[in-house]
């Protein structure tokens, strides 16, 4: 992911910003918080690597947005900033996870092929993963109405995991022409304990 920094939101003396890259940089984090600490004119520092949120307090007197930005960018040696309204690099990564699937689901789909490859091996081409799959499905459920001589209601989760399945497989081109809305711009996840006025825009 590139770096940049994001402005989300500022007050007189508030500003709140977004570091995506944070979460994969924690050391920089504590760092950029101590570092803001050490400013005079800065109040309060919080950093929360997870999301990159950086709040900063300060004296507006003393202190404006372009301040905070240089020393956010001489702590962090990231130079790039995107103001409100502006789409961030991130957007590109987003775009292209949502086309080509992102790194979990890749690596999911091609574990899960490679056992495809070794079933088909070991049957000769006579059977694969999938048919595997459903025929021991349909023999551990019929096993288990014989077994009890019952035949129970599905639980809600899996009465919802097949009306999901079902839904995906039935509509694949209404979720194929339905666009995904990545191109809004960023925003801020509310949080409990993030103490934002209801007069800061979101």
């Amino acid at each position: 992911m590139s770096r940049f920094i994001y402005v989300v939101h500022v007050l007189p003396g508030r500003v709140r910003l977004r570091l995506p890259w944070l979460r994969e940089h924690g050391s920089v984090a504590n760092e950029l918080a101590e570092g803001l600490l050490r400013i005079r004119g800065v109040d309060e520092v919080e950093v929360r690597p997870f999301t990159g949120s950086v709040l900063v307090l300060h004296d507006a007197d003393a202190l404006d947005l372009e301040d905070v930005l240089a020393m956010v960018r001489r702590l962090t040696g990231v130079e790039l900033v995107v103001r409100q309204g502006e789409e961030p690099p991130e957007e590109e990564v987003l775009l292209e996870a949502l086309s080509m699937g992102s790194d979990v689901a890749l690596a999911t789909s091609r574990f899960v092929k490679g056992l495809d490859v070794e079933v088909l091996r070991a049957t000769g081409g006579k059977v694969d993963l999938g048919s595997l799959a459903s025929l021991g499905f349909a023999v551990a459920g019929a096993a288990k109405v014989i077994a009890t001589k019952k035949l129970p209601t599905p639980d809600w989760f899996n009465l919802a995991w097949w009306a999901f399945a079902t839904f995906s497989g039935v509509e694949r081109t209404a979720i194929g022409n339905t666009a995904s809305p990545v191109r809004t711009g960023p925003r801020e996840s509310p949080s409990v304990d993030d103490d934002v006025p209801t007069s800061e825009p979101s």
